[in-house]
């Protein structure tokens, strides 16, 4: 047994209608009659019988392309045996109920009748033939929920025409879906129109099928086979009514392929060859229950039609796909530019403070973590007599040496040394893996490559020196062991400047005493 809608019954505005339809009298009968285990065919063929524009009916359905089998029925009470029991019961129910349905509706209604009922019939034939293709016995209720499953828009028009006409000016034109009606309204029709049936005492399977056919992964575990065959199969018929009724062909047509692939394995030319043969199907429903129904293109062409949205949206997403990728690597360039001139000195283009700090932490977290065979080394570098420099040229001169002794500072540090501006005339080196030799390597390297250093300015050349302290710890416990090396490395630099200057002093400290 499954699980009831969550709509107990009809919204009161509904409910309360005058103009709500009852299921005539026949179908009543037709269905008393079959909850009877003592019923027998014959029973069927007389209620049927009373109703002679029913009975044309079947006749019709039993030599159509849908049920054929050998030499023309022109009695009814034939057409029921070659129908069967089963058969003849929903197919009474069924044309009984379109039969007791309106056609047409007020001149000022937004509601497309023509277009309901075209949806109607493409969906009964469309749920009865992809129920036989899949091999599901139920093609019978296929039919009759496929021909019932839109009732709900019919009876919202109908009983509460104010309030639907704001959905169908959302639409503009086109059959609104069961997703447009929820947004507008807070309910659908699949759900107005499974309630309704289930008050007409129709069928369990048929009721609860319509109210899940839009959403059949909601099923509850509970449901019955029977119940979650047909409405995955009528979810399937209402794609393919899409790709028939809709200016939405082509996504419709692609959701068909993937879903009836995955579920029933069946390959795209098989659907497409199903979609096509469903046309002489219709075109009989449609004159069995004296109905009009024109649809634009011959069916083979309306396939055509989607295959081609189908390659046209497929480009389209590929070019929203590039695009989107597109925008996403500018925005990510962008990202790392701001990033870089966050990170970046201003005057000389290396790296500034703020690097130089978040960088330490996370070499010290490094090594924390023994990331490191050796230790940890700093470098700090002050270019010599600088003030009197400025004194003497002035600060556009200074700017242009301190350029250049930012270059002669990177270019002297390893690849994976981390060099930067720490403010005014003073630089620092991450060296993240060392020992004291190297250090003393590297350091005597940018020495030199600074006293090296020519600058050009006003036609005059400048030269500069630097003196630079150096610290090697070998065992960091602490992120509070960077700012105390550093210190360490400060006081070599010092000791350096008294030393002579253009010198190099470093030192090995085997762990930090804080």
């Amino acid at each position: 047994m499954s699980k009831e809608l969550v709509l107990p019954q009809l919204p009161e505005l509904i409910a309360k209608a005058d103009n709500l339809p009852s299921p005539p009298s026949v179908a009543m009968e037709v269905l008393r009659l079959t909850s009877d285990d003592s019923v027998c065919i014959e029973d069927i063929a007389v209620v049927v019988s009373r109703d002679p524009a029913l009975s044309a009916k079947l006749l019709k359905l039993s030599n159509s392309s849908l049920f054929k089998r050998g030499s023309e029925i022109s009695t009814i009470d034939r057409a029921t045996m070659v129908l069967g029991l089963k058969t003849v019961k929903l197919m009474a129910l069924s044309f009984s109920l379109a039969g007791s349905l309106p056609k047409s509706g007020e001149e000022e209604s937004l509601f497309d009748y023509d277009a309901y009922w075209a949806q109607s019939l493409t969906m009964a034939v469309a749920g009865r033939s992809l129920a036989q293709l899949v091999k599901s016995r139920y093609f019978d209720e296929a039919f009759m929920c496929g021909l019932l499953s839109h009732i709900g828009q019919l009876v919202m028009a109908e009983c509460m025409p104010e309030q639907y006409a704001k959905v169908l000016e959302r639409v503009a034109g086109s059959m609104p879906t069961a997703e447009d009606e929820r947004q507008v309204l807070g309910f659908d029709y699949p759900t107005i129109g499974a309630t309704l049936l289930r008050q007409w005492e129709m069928p369990e399977q048929i009721h609860e099928s319509i109210g899940y056919s839009a959403c059949p992964m909601d099923l509850p575990a509970t449901s019955s086979v029977e119940v979650t065959e047909l409405a995955w199969i009528l979810h399937l018929a209402e794609l393919a009514t899409t790709v028939i009724c809709s200016s939405r062909k082509g996504p419709a047509l692609s959701q068909l392929h993937e879903t009836v692939s995955s579920r029933f394995e069946l390959s795209d030319s098989e659907i497409d060859a199903f979609i096509i043969g469903l046309e002489n199907g219709v075109s009989e429903t449609a004159s069995m229950l004296n109905i009009e129904v024109r649809h634009a293109e011959p069916f083979d062409k309306i396939i055509e039609q989607a295959r081609m949205q189908m390659v046209s949206v497929s480009l389209g997403t590929a070019i929203d796909l590039q695009q989107s990728k597109e925008r996403e690597e500018a925005l990510e360039l962008e990202k790392e530019e701001l990033s870089k001139k966050a990170n970046t000195d201003k005057l000389t283009g290396i790296n500034n403070r703020a690097f130089f700090d978040e960088k330490l932490r996370e070499v010290i977290k490094e090594h924390i973590a023994d990331k490191y065979d050796k230790g940890l080394g700093l470098l700090v570098l002050d270019i010599d007599h600088f003030k009197n420099f400025n004194d003497t040229h002035g600060h556009l001169a200074g700017d242009a040496v301190l350029v250049a002794v930012a270059q002669a500072v990177d270019d002297g540090v390893r690849g994976a040394d981390v060099a930067a501006r720490y403010g005014g005339e003073e630089f620092v080196v991450i060296l993240p893996e060392t020992d004291e030799e190297g250090l003393l390597l590297v350091s005597e390297r940018i020495r030199q490559a600074v006293e090296a250093t020519e600058v050009t300015y006003e036609d005059k050349l400048l030269k500069v020196t630097a003196s630079i302290g150096g610290a090697v710890c070998n065992c960091i416990d602490h992120q509070a062991d960077g700012p105390a090396l550093l210190k360490v490395a400060d006081e070599c630099l010092y000791a350096a400047k008294e030393k002579s200057r253009n010198c190099s002093v470093v030192t090995t400290v085997d762990s930090i005493v804080l």
